[in-house]
């Protein structure tokens, strides 16, 4: 038997690579040696079936393609109960679940990263709204303005850009109040969205919560108030990592976290969503499962270095532009 399940979305990266991505990738493999064999996904939730049952049947499991296909991998290869091993190669237009583990969207050096055999434990999310959708992230659980935009993002046929979707979210946007119940702290009023973070960024390497590593063993909690045209501009300044400290961005760290709407009839409540997967609407729970599970990674964190290189410091080292 093959050590490596690769499963992969054979519609990731369509516009960017497509099928010369994945021929690319199993040359890759195929020149480090590594022994595996390739799944493809046929529909949504097909990467989470397959990789529970990949994961019992003996394989170590990797998700190839986007945050979505990633995430269904995770899930899978969790619920398995099975210890399997849980690896990435980044091919999507969003890579941030791999990032938060130190994975740079580089093909050739996801592929290395695997004949390198390093592995390590990190925190994982687990979410759980009120009508009982359960699902674990290794990401970011975001509800409100964001998580609107990631609806309108899955659901777009054309203008499939995350910059595109939030502007047409935008106009019609409203702020609504939310309560939020931390394990010190309390916060109710308005918000324009609420990230609770595991991983420092969504959205193709936006940080919105620069601060929040995979080790520490607590969500950073960012609640975001500023007026929805000034939004954008500072979706500019998370791609460069400079958003905090921010007079309208109220910063918490917890293990658990509770969200809901400070009116419990709101006709229309937030939405949430984990790793670019929605969820349903609020109420949410969130709790953070320290080291919760074992991935296949690189010895540094590649992405923070990268980004160092690039703006001469690393993400989470606040700088307000």
């Amino acid at each position: 038997m093959k050590d490596y399940a690769i499963i992969y979305n054979p519609e990731a990266g369509k516009g960017k690579g497509g099928k010369k991505d994945i021929d690319f990738m199993k040359k890759c493999l195929d020149d480090l040696k590594i022994s595996y064999k390739l799944f493809e996904t046929s529909y949504s939730g097909h990467a989470i079936e397959l990789s529970s049952q990949l994961a019992k049947d003996g394989y170590n499991v990797v998700g190839c393609g986007g945050d979505g296909t990633c995430n269904e991998v995770l899930n899978g290869a969790i619920i398995s109960k099975t210890n399997a091993l849980c690896g990435f190669i980044p091919m999507g237009s969003g890579n941030d679940i791999p990032a938060a583990i130190g994975i740079r969207p580089d093909i050739k050096r996801a592929c290395e990263i695997i004949a390198e055999g390093n592995t390590d434990k990190s925190d994982i999310g687990f979410a759980k709204t009120d009508s009982g959708i359960e699902r674990y992230f290794l990401g970011i659980g975001s509800q409100g303005f964001d998580a609107d935009v990631t609806y309108r993002f899955n659901k777009a046929k054309r203008g499939k850009s995350y910059v595109t979707q939030t502007l047409k979210a935008l106009l019609p946007w409203k702020n609504k109040k939310i309560r939020v119940t931390m394990d010190n702290d309390l916060y109710e009023g308005y918000a324009n969205c609420l990230a609770c973070a595991n991983g420092p960024s969504y959205g193709g390497f936006m940080y919105i919560c620069q601060k929040a590593r995979v080790d520490d063993g607590i969500f950073h909690v960012n609640i975001v108030d500023i007026g929805k045209f000034k939004l954008l501009k500072h979706f500019n300044r998370m791609y460069k990592a400079t958003l905090l400290p921010h007079p309208n961005i109220y910063e918490y760290t917890s293990k658990k976290v509770r969200i809901e709407m400070l009116d419990p009839k709101e006709p229309e409540p937030y939405l949430c969503q984990v790793d670019g997967e929605i969820l349903d609407h609020l109420p949410v729970n969130y709790e953070c499962l320290k080291e919760g599970y074992e991935f296949i990674q690189p010895n540094v964190d590649e992405v923070a270095e990268a980004f160092k290189e690039e703006h001469g410091r690393y993400f989470w080292e606040c700088k307000y532009d």
